[in-house]
């Protein structure tokens, strides 16, 4: 027990950190309140078990009282985590219908968990006050990876369209509290919970920000330092990629006239545009300005045509909506190796036709 007590009370000091740091780069929208919630959640989490760890093996009859009244606080709050998680991921915006679905294991486990002080259904203690495993003691585990799966599900949904780090870096963080959940039910001496999801939530912290190192924050667009260094390893790699290059058309005069908001706006509205539009082949750059480029392998050129026809599809429906229209020029080339159309030469490329695109949009609003 001493062992596990320590690792909680190590726990602890990152899950601080973590709340610190959420909690001045994070607090901006109601969306990342969510993560800072359920770190707290955490760290009462540890509280109640470091509390429960030290009540265990006494005979008084306050610490036995202690220790069932832990124990039911610990099961009422391990599958809150996760769904509170699924909060900030983007659930909190569906319909009341869905959060009533999502709420109703939760409340059914809580009840249950409260009604175990008086029936051991989930855990007991005896008179010796040790813990001892109820019958139905998984069905709390079961609520957790219910919402568990949920959580895997939105952030397959979320990895094309918003700002998402290493998939690989953010399996295994989430793979963190799902391993220590199957030591706990294997082994009931190790429990490992509640430390595992406070250094999950410190990790995906710190992946999620890293993340952000490689991307225009107002857009949510992959910025000019993610797209030299695709370039790069393309090179290094022997690559063949298309550009395809935008530039927005009377940016400054929107600026000057409605105010930097409004051309931010249209910035915004324009990179989900090209993401809708290219996903998943294609990853969407903001390079410039006023300037983004998409970036597709060579074997999808065939469907520049097809992707070009459903952007400029829901170019037109956006733009029957926006105060402001969105107008675009575009280019964009191939590089090959058999012809010795180099990376850069078919940036170059692009870039050259999408300002004779430019120019001829100019000229046609001449007359």
């Amino acid at each position: 027990m001493k062992a596990l007590i320590i690792v909680d009370i190590f726990s602890m000091v990152p899950l601080f950190f973590t709340i610190y740091l959420a909690t001045r780069h994070l607090s901006g929208s109601r969306q990342n309140r969510y993560y800072i919630l359920a770190s707290y959640i955490t760290l009462v989490l540890l509280a109640v078990e470091v509390l429960g760890y030290s009540m265990a093996g006494r005979p008084a009859e306050y610490a036995i009282i202690i220790h069932l009244l832990s124990n039911a606080l610990y099961y009422i709050l391990i599958p809150a985590v996760s769904l509170i998680i699924l909060w900030y991921l983007g659930y909190s915006e569906y319909g009341k219908t869905i959060k009533r679905l999502l709420y109703t294991p939760l409340a059914l486990n809580a009840i249950l968990a409260i009604l175990s002080i008086q029936n051991g259904w989930f855990f007991s203690v005896n008179t010796s006050n040790e813990y001892i495993r109820g019958p139905f003691f998984y069905i709390t585990t079961c609520v957790s990876y219910s919402y568990y799966i949920l959580i895997l599900i939105q952030l397959l949904r979320m990895r094309h369209s918003t700002i998402y780090p290493s998939k690989f870096l953010v399996a295994l963080v989430y793979c963190l509290p799902i391993f220590a959940t199957i030591i706990q039910f294997l082994y009931l001496e190790d429990s490992y919970i509640t430390s595992s999801i406070a250094i999950a939530l410190l990790l995906y912290y710190l992946i999620v920000q890293e993340a952000k190192f490689d991307f225009d924050l107002p857009t949510k667009a992959r910025n000019r330092i993610a797209f030299e260094r695709m370039m790069t390893i393309a090179e290094q790699r022997d690559k063949e990629l298309v550009f395809i290059l935008f530039d927005m058309n009377n940016l400054k005069g929107v600026n000057d006239t409605w105010g930097h908001h409004e051309g931010d706006h249209l910035l915004l509205s324009l990179a989900e545009l090209l993401n809708k539009a290219f996903s998943p082949d294609g990853k969407v750059f903001r390079i410039g300005g006023d300037e983004f480029s998409v970036i597709l392998p060579r074997a999808k050129k065939g469907k520049i045509q097809v992707k070009m026809e459903q952007f400029e599809l829901k170019l037109l429906e956006a733009n029957t909506k926006l105060a402001h229209p969105i107008d675009v020029a575009w280019g964009y080339a191939a590089s090959s190796n058999d012809e010795g159309i180099t990376i850069r030469d078919a940036f170059t490329l692009a870039d050259k036709n999408m300002y004779r695109h430019k120019a001829m949009l100019k000229e046609n609003n001449l007359f």
